[in-house]
């Protein structure tokens, strides 16, 4: 009898079920695999396909749309000279993403893919652009990639709920913490120049300005204003509040991260500055929620 072979590879199917998959089931923190590349290309290069398809002539805006976003992806990502003569179509754009997806470093899989939802949707595109975030973040879900689209950038989050907690805690109406939650996502995205320290100063900044806005007291520190919320209507429940007392010990005192002579980037982890930013997030949303029950102003 023929020797077989493995041909097959579909997530979730029977072999996968009854442990005789040859899917990737490890966390692709690293490097992505063949597998993903080629799914990542395909649907995206599809996509592109979709977008595009109409009928060529002069006064087309999507004539002028694919020539635009190829000449931006050449210009800002691969760093060469475009030709002024030449009309750029959907098949150059494709080419481009099947050479990047198929040969290039995980990091720079990513920064295009950031680069395409930049380009690609005008600012009032919002949908569309969120549809496209939502394609990848599906795809990385299914293959066990540890990288999500978190407010535009793509960031080392893999748990759902946490990144639901920091969508939140970015769209907040309150300006405030959504800036400095903003930056702390740029921050721990930053695969090139991580900056994990300030992803931790910036993170419980979030919750400083969020308590300072709630007691009325913009120069309030976290330490005085989480003492003030309950004369404001708001009464936390002492272990949480003593729970941040403690992050903001963390961060703030001799030696501490917001300190001028404290830690170093070099002491401070990634799993800290996740569980910082996603802690920090989750609290600035408690505190808006709960505040808008007792009828606060700033809610």
């Amino acid at each position: 009898m023929a020797e077989r072979i493995s041909m097959i590879h579909v997530r979730s199917g029977f072999s996968e079920a009854h442990g005789m998959g040859s899917c990737n089931t490890q966390m692709q923190l690293d490097d992505l695999d063949d597998r993903t590349r080629n799914i990542l290309f395909n649907c995206v290069s599809d996509s592109l396909k979709r977008q595009f398809k109409r009928n060529y002539d002069g006064g087309d805006s999507l004539y002028r749309q694919e020539d635009d976003l190829c000449r931006g992806i050449i210009t800002f990502a691969l760093a060469k000279k475009t030709d002024p003569d030449k009309h750029y179509d959907v098949s150059d754009i494709i080419k481009i993403i099947g050479d990047v997806f198929g040969n290039a470093l995980y990091n720079e899989v990513f920064d295009l893919l950031q680069l395409l939802a930049t380009h690609r949707y005008g600012k009032y595109e919002k949908e569309k652009r969120e549809q496209f975030y939502e394609l990848i973040n599906a795809l990385f879900e299914m293959e066990y990639v540890g990288y999500r689209f978190v407010d535009g950038r793509i960031a080392p989050i893999t748990d759902e709920n946490e990144i639901k907690s920091i969508e939140d805690a970015c769209n907040n109406k309150l300006e405030g913490p959504r800036v400095h939650i903003k930056k702390a996502v740029g921050f721990i995205a930053d695969r090139e120049h991580k900056d994990y320290k300030n992803c931790i100063k910036e993170s419980i900044s979030a919750v400083e300005s969020i308590c300072s806005s709630i007691v009325e007291d913009e120069n309030a520190t976290l330490g005085k204003a989480i003492k003030q919320l309950k004369d404001n209507g708001l009464t936390i429940h002492p272990a949480l509040e003593k729970a941040f007392l403690n992050l903001y010990g963390y961060t703030s005192d001799e030696g501490g991260i917001r300190h001028s002579e404290g830690m170093f980037e070099s002491d401070v982890t990634f799993e800290e500055a996740k569980f910082m930013l996603v802690s920090c997030s989750a609290f600035v949303n408690y505190l808006i929620a709960n505040y808008g029950k007792v009828g606060g102003a700033h809610a």
